[in-house]
């Protein structure tokens, strides 16, 4: 059963009042409020965080303010060189385009056995050797030792359209200045023509697990 409960008419009335008067507040905010043209307007509140200065001696410092060298220093060494089991690696620069870093051997195989890679760096660690430079290219044809290992993932160049190994920098060391590999540039297969797929875009490697990588 469905009951209705009488209430005195003042009441009513007064309700009828109080649900105008809400509403006709609502119309006035409304009118009075700024209108928005498309144009940016900064938050209210204080101005924005400003980034702490680099401390001496960390990584980001020690990429930054380290002084620039023109080529290598011959017996210069970064990060962890203490194990006996080391990598050979030649720097070369991808005359197609490419952003590989260069080829990496066992210390007892021949270049013909070399792997062409992405370079990982371990900030903090050791850093892509190249970094010291005033140019990026001043370590052409310049030999090292390469401590470190490869990982599963593979990065992909955006430039050709290409997988490569991935190996992770834990240190190096100069050897120095070495004779120009004959060898081929690239990964082994490599079609020596441009892909139909390959991107024009620029960029560094993308790493296949996401999240890691450095310039």
């Amino acid at each position: 059963m469905i009951t209705f409960t009488r209430m005195p008419r003042i009441a009513i009335l007064s309700g009828l009042l109080l649900t105008v008067g809400l509403i006709s507040n609502g119309c006035l905010f409304a009118e009075d409020a700024p209108v928005n043209d498309g144009q940016y307007v900064a938050p209210g509140g204080g101005p924005p965080p400003v980034a702490p200065p680099l401390k001496k001696g960390s990584p980001l410092d020690h990429l930054a303010n380290d002084p620039k060298l023109a080529t290598p220093q011959v017996g210069y060494k970064e990060g962890n060189t203490t194990g006996a089991t080391y990598w050979v690696a030649h720097r070369m620069i991808d005359t197609d385009g490419g952003e590989g870093w260069g080829w990496v051997r066992k210390l007892d195989d021949s270049w013909n056995s070399g792997k062409w890679i992405a370079l990982q760096e371990t900030l903090g660690l050791a850093v892509a050797p190249h970094r010291k430079l005033a140019k990026a290219d001043a370590d052409l044809d310049w030999e090292y030792k390469f401590w470190g290992h490869f990982v599963k993932y593979k990065a992909y160049d955006p430039h050709l359209d290409e997988q490569l190994p991935v190996f992770v920098l834990e240190g190096y060391e100069v050897i120095g200045a070495a004779q120009p590999l004959t060898i081929k540039f690239g990964p082994q297969g490599r079609i020596q023509h441009r892909p139909s797929g390959a991107s024009s875009r620029s960029g560094s490697p993308i790493l296949s697990d996401p999240g890691t990588g450095v310039d």
